[in-house]
């Protein structure tokens, strides 16, 4: 059956659903919801402080609307529940001033937050619309809830049998039900646990697909070989010895781990993860001068032209007095120059070569290429990671991140790779005291901001968004410019951005680096790579518009001296994904951090599945699901060697997706 022949799928709506890429019934059925609201209603007396509710409340109070800024309204008025009056407030719903009066009775969800006179609302409708029991939730662009689910209902009653994705044998050892009563589960369910027996099976069939993946890369990498580095030991502990401080001992210890790959004629495949400012720059850089000690080439490769010139530097200052020829290739470079940096690789008279995306350019070849370094290569493409990789004969590979996973994940997610993992900070690291504030309660931050500056410490100021953008609730860089300067007139301020020129960068960091610039405003191009230690505070405005990771990063650059720290996350509203954010106030260790973000949001969420490789699961989560993770990759296993036609079609299915799915 066409899905032009379900009733409720009009022209329109057909246009609608074509461009959201679901073009067929079974397109439509496997359109799953993507939450589920459990509408019950609580009562007044049994109310908690920071617990969330569904109140039914009779409106005694015209609504107030008060414009906080572009595209923040706040509407509030007074309600009673059982004789118990209180105060109500709702962002952004403006359109309910003139639809909410006195004596209408409504449901409000939301929390009290603070004290019992005042309740945060995130949704309000009238008592009779309310419906309870579990309603599915399914954000289709520019399609209702009420059409999306009477589709859905009408393709259900239809009677549309699918084809099963998973052997009987598999279906039968795990007690799963067919992909058809799932379906009905899933859209139509009565109880939670229909919700949660259905989402196990279908996790279970991501993790399936996945470890098919895993286990057929990981037979192709076995056959990769490389030949061993005969690296000189007196020279790389000269290098050590000339260091300004004692290596921690997690540096030490991976430093040997990377160092026994180098002996092996396999290729190494290492992850070295750690958190901010853990000291993984010196660990790549005796790593690369041991290879260079063996005569093969190095090379860096660094997401931003910020990191690559961090690296550079600091390359630089270590190696130089070791006669290591080394070399920045960026977008910045001249054209004269990169063509002498180019010919030089060639030629080998330079040995290490750092760079950006530029170091992927066919023109770039070397002599004897034989370690790659790539730092944070969750920002690099799986094709990108591939080109490096082919400018030497399997170069051994140390990918960094300090976006920290637990080693069981990186296992999981990397089959064929070893995890080097650097836990240990400088001794001289101060935690950041992080707070999570709302608009109205800016001049807190404010205030703090004064007092730093009054002590010649320098500020970040992070946005979202470079210029303002109607569809998103978000501030730019143009807006939050004007709110600074408004409140700090005096204060020598500044912006960075990624539209701006490469060298337009560079002036504006060399004068914040100089402290000629007090106040920075920019976008995440700060994110790596930038080291102000004069930096003592940061707001981040909109926090819930970032990762976990990604906030914890910011925040990295700041807390890089022996004096106190300040980070204010601003929220439009504080029931606005504000539990996600709360760790960030309890914490500074990023493991923990990015292990939570990693539990509520997956990988594929976390690392961008596009980018990284990493797949998109919609119902799996490779942090919670660790049973159901291992079974699949025992499962994976035996389905590799069954012969039967579903088990057959399922392999094949998946291998033809391995040319476009590298997991390095």
């Amino acid at each position: 059956m066409k899905l032009s022949e379900i009733k409720g799928v009009g022209k329109v709506t057909l246009s609608k659903l074509h461009e959201l890429k679901i073009m067929t019934v079974e397109d439509m059925l496997f359109c799953f919801p993507k939450k589920y609201e459990i509408n019950t209603l609580d009562y007044i007396e049994n109310r908690e402080l920071d617990k969330n509710l569904s109140l039914r409340v009779e409106v005694k109070s015209k609504p107030k609307l008060y414009y906080i800024r572009k595209r923040l309204t706040k509407l509030t008025f007074l309600v009673k529940s059982n004789n118990i009056s209180f105060g109500v407030a709702i962002f952004n719903r403006e359109y309910l001033a003139n639809s909410i009066n006195p004596g209408n009775e409504i449901v409000i969800t939301g929390k009290f937050l603070k004290n019992y006179n005042s309740f945060s609302a995130s949704n309000i409708v009238f008592y009779s619309n309310y419906k309870e029991g579990i309603i599915p939730i399914y954000n289709l662009n520019e399609i209702t809830e009420y059409r999306v689910s009477n589709i859905i209902e009408n393709i259900l009653n239809y009677g549309c049998e699918l084809t099963d994705n998973l052997p009987e044998y598999l279906k039968n050892k795990h007690k799963f039900s067919n992909i058809n009563n799932i379906l009905k589960k899933i859209h139509k369910p009565e109880d939670l646990s229909d919700v949660n027996l259905a989402i196990k099976r279908m996790a279970y069939e991501e993790f399936l697909m996945f470890a098919i993946k895993v286990e057929a890369i990981k037979k192709l990498n076995e056959r990769i070989f490389t030949p061993k580095k005969n690296y000189d030991l007196l020279k790389v502990k000269e290098l050590i010895a000339t260091l300004p401080f004692e290596m921690t001992n997690d540096q030490k210890q991976v430093t040997n781990e990377i160092f026994i790959d180098f002996k092996k004629d396999s290729r190494m495949n290492r992850l070295l993860q750690g958190d901010v400012g853990s000291g993984k720059t010196i660990v790549a850089i005796i790593s690369s001068y041991a290879v260079v000690t063996a005569h093969y080439q190095v090379a860096i490769l660094a997401p931003t032209l910020v990191l690559a010139k961090q690296h550079y530097d600091t390359f630089t200052s270590y190696l130089n007095k070791f006669n290591v020829k080394i070399a920045l290739l960026t977008s910045d470079t001249t054209p004269s120059e990169s063509r002498n940096i180019i010919s030089d690789v060639k030629n080998h008279i330079i040995d290490i070569i750092i760079g950006t995306h530029s170091l992927l350019q066919d023109e770039i070849t070397f002599d004897n290429l034989g370690f790659v370094v790539i730092d944070e290569q969750q920002r690099f493409g799986v094709r990108q990671r591939k080109v490096i990789r082919q400018k030497g004969i399997n170069p051994d590979i140390l990918m960094m991140s300090a976006t920290p996973i637990p080693r069981t994940l990186a296992i999981s997610l990397f089959e064929n790779t070893e995890v080097s993992t650097i836990r240990e900070k400088p001794s001289n690291r101060k935690n950041i005291e992080t707070k999570i504030i709302d608009f109205e309660e800016l001049e807190f931050a404010f205030k703090v901001i004064e007092d730093e500056l009054k002590k010649n410490r320098q500020i970040y100021v992070i946005c979202p968004l470079i210029e303002y953008n109607e569809n998103r609730n978000h501030i730019a860089v143009e807006e939050a410019i004007n709110i600074i300067n408004k409140r700090f007139a005096t204060a020598k301020t500044d912006i960075l951005h990624g539209k701006m020129a490469d060298i337009e960068k560079t002036k504006v960091l060399n004068k914040f680096y100089d402290n000629q610039t007090q106040i920075l405003i920019s976008t995440t191009v700060v994110e790596v790579g930038v080291n102000i230690r004069n930096a003592s505070t940061m707001i981040i405005f909109n926090a819930n518009a970032f990762g976990l990771a990604q906030v914890h990063q910011l925040r990295g650059r700041i807390g890089r001296n022996d004096f106190s720290a300040h980070c204010f996350l601003v929220v439009n509203d504080l029931l606005e994904e504000t539990e996600r954010l709360k760790i960030l106030e309890t914490t500074n260790d990023g493991f923990e951090i990015s292990e939570y973000d990693l539990a509520i949001r997956g990988p594929g969420e976390v690392f961008g599945s596009m980018q990284s490789g990493v797949p998109n699961f919609r119902f799996a989560n490779i942090i919670n699901d660790i049973e159901l993770r291992d079974f699949a990759f025992e499962d994976a296993k035996i389905l590799l060697s069954k012969n039967d036609p579903i088990s057959k079609r399922l392999v094949s299915q998946v291998l033809k997706t391995i040319d476009s799915y590298n997991l390095d």
